[in-house]
């Protein structure tokens, strides 16, 4: 007879074997198939630093994509998962556009509607369920639409001015991304439910609060979220959510309770929630005059299939929307003023445009003001390009594909990583990459670059269905603050930039602190 200690010591062996056998038993998966490949570690794959929280997604992204660039394709392997890393613009193109149909898909978190409703959301959704919501909600999203929620948004942002003025008259250093986040979940409050938040005169609002619930940077949020993307089965079986339940019950009540009492009451607004009802009870929107809904590169097919939309379904589109408008635009405003207080210059230049703008509109901030401030375009752009949210695209192989001219050949299934933080940062598409220049982003230097080496919406039909709303949203409020304000690095400033390891978006670690100062005309 052994030693319980001997069984144990030989179970616990046995065990760690096979856990070590199947963490390893990828480990060949690109070089039999002729692919360079960053070689894995047992367990980890190739984010070890990632899962230690020594490195950003967004820095883990561009050291994948350095050590890759000299081959149009790689391989790099998520824990276990082996994924396709793209490195070429033209293959890029193929995925995301020409090809879609064959990559049409995410392949991000398992979509279990019983077990976690919020997760039948637009961004997740796949094949035919996919199609047919994004067919139904893009006019939602039409110039026209915007442009009506307009008033709702300068409203908005004469708020974040009036907190901007607040924090001017103190003189001291304030942390912008925490009020910019207080701005746009006012912006969506007003804009998707229908609800005044408040939360730029509330730091504790309730909304506010669920948000950053969402988005907090935590060793635990970065672990689950890792395994949702990197394994998928794992997650499926553990029920892992990308919301906790707490936040999940707080939206369908919100969205549940909107919806019955606009109902019973006749109740109609300009928002977003309400083209969810609509949508709900005539089965699509209706175009405005004038305009025909279709997706960006014309290949998304006319699809009049039913789908039904449960009060679930709504929230679940209301819940990305919100996550989706509030937290990237946030991010990018705070980066923008980071950037227009360390460029001087820069900031200069696009005040005068401000001004000269506003004074051509009788000193009125409206629609067709901000579409005219064209520099303003450009920074928010150069802005995304350097600190693009998403440090990558992510897509499925849908079926067998051969990449043309490589002889490369994907399997079904196959995860694809797209590295949008390396392309922006690639010094042959943009020089000096690390400087921030507006100029990059005129009609001719655009012209020169290749295409699809710009995707801070990513590109083809699943580009951002948002993103005329996010680019509107930060336009207006950047538009608005900087009429009476400009931003100076302080005490507090962190330079250079420094990347938070924790957080699911591109984020700066420790906060962007700056000094607001009272402009005088």
């Amino acid at each position: 007879m052994f030693p319980v200690w001997a069984t144990l010591v030989a179970g616990l062996a046995a065990a760690l074997l096979l856990l070590y056998r199947f963490f390893t038993a990828t480990a060949g998966y690109f070089e039999s198939r002729g692919i360079a490949y960053l070689r894995p570690t047992p367990f980890f794959g190739n984010i070890k630093d990632l899962l230690l929280m020594r490195v950003s997604g967004a820095e883990m992204t561009l050291r994948f994509y350095n050590q890759l660039k000299k081959h149009r394709v790689g391989g790099v392997f998520h824990s276990r998962r082996p994924c396709l890393l793209v490195c070429d613009p033209e293959i890029v193109r193929l995925f995301l556009a020409k090809d879609f149909a064959s990559f049409h898909d995410r392949g991000m978190a398992p979509v279990d509607l019983k077990a976690n409703p919020l997760s039948g959301h637009l961004f997740n959704l796949e094949g035919r369920q996919w199609r047919v919501l994004r067919k139904k909600l893009t006019p939602a999203f039409t110039p026209g639409r915007m442009k009506g929620m307009m008033q709702l948004l300068l409203e908005c942002s004469g708020e974040l001015s009036e907190a901007m003025a607040t924090a001017a008259e103190s003189g001291s250093c304030l942390e912008i991304k925490e009020v910019f986040a207080q701005f746009t979940t006012d912006v969506i409050g007003t804009c998707a439910f229908g609800l005044q938040f408040n939360s730029l005169r509330q730091e504790d609002a309730e909304f506010r609060r669920m948000g950053r619930k969402v988005f907090q940077a935590s060793a635990g949020a970065v672990v689950r979220r890792v395994v949702m993307a990197g394994l998928p089965g794992l997650a499926r079986r553990l029920n892992l959510k990308f919301a906790a339940d707490d936040v999940s019950q707080f939206f369908l009540k919100v969205v549940q309770d909107t919806i019955s009492h606009r109902e019973k009451h006749g109740i109609v607004r300009k928002d977003f929630l309400q083209l969810l009802i609509e949508l709900k009870n005539k089965g699509r929107l209706e175009s405005d005059e004038g305009e025909v809904p279709s997706s960006k590169n014309g290949n998304i097919t006319d699809i009049d299939d039913f789908i039904e939309l449960s009060d679930a379904a709504l929230a679940a589109q209301a819940f990305v929307f919100f996550l989706a408008g509030f937290e990237t635009s946030s991010t990018t405003m705070s980066f923008c003023v980071y950037e227009l207080a360390l460029n001087p210059g820069v900031q200069r230049r696009l005040l005068d445009e401000i001004d000269s703008v506003l004074q051509r509109h009788g000193g009125v901030m409206s629609y067709e003001a901000v579409q005219e401030m064209e520099y303003l375009d450009r920074v928010i752009q150069e802005t995304l390009r350097k600190y693009p949210p998403a440090a990558n695209l992510h897509r499925k192989c849908t079926e067998p594909y051969t990449i043309p001219g490589t002889g490369v050949r994907l399997e079904k299934g196959l995860k694809v990583l797209i590295p949008v933080y390396g392309i922006h940062h690639d010094p042959e598409y943009y020089p000096r990459p690390d400087e921030f220049d507006p100029d990059r982003f005129t009609e001719a230097n655009k012209a020169r670059r290749p295409g699809y080496t710009y995707l801070p919406y990513g590109e083809g039909p699943r580009i951002c269905i948002g993103m005329r709303f996010g680019n509107l949203q930060m336009k207006a409020g950047l538009a608005t603050i900087l009429r009476h304000h400009s931003f100076a690095s302080c005490e507090r400033t962190i330079m250079p930039m420094v990347l938070e390891p924790r957080s699911f978006v591109t984020a700066a670690k420790g906060g962007i602190w700056l000094r607001i100062a009272p402009r005088s005309h």
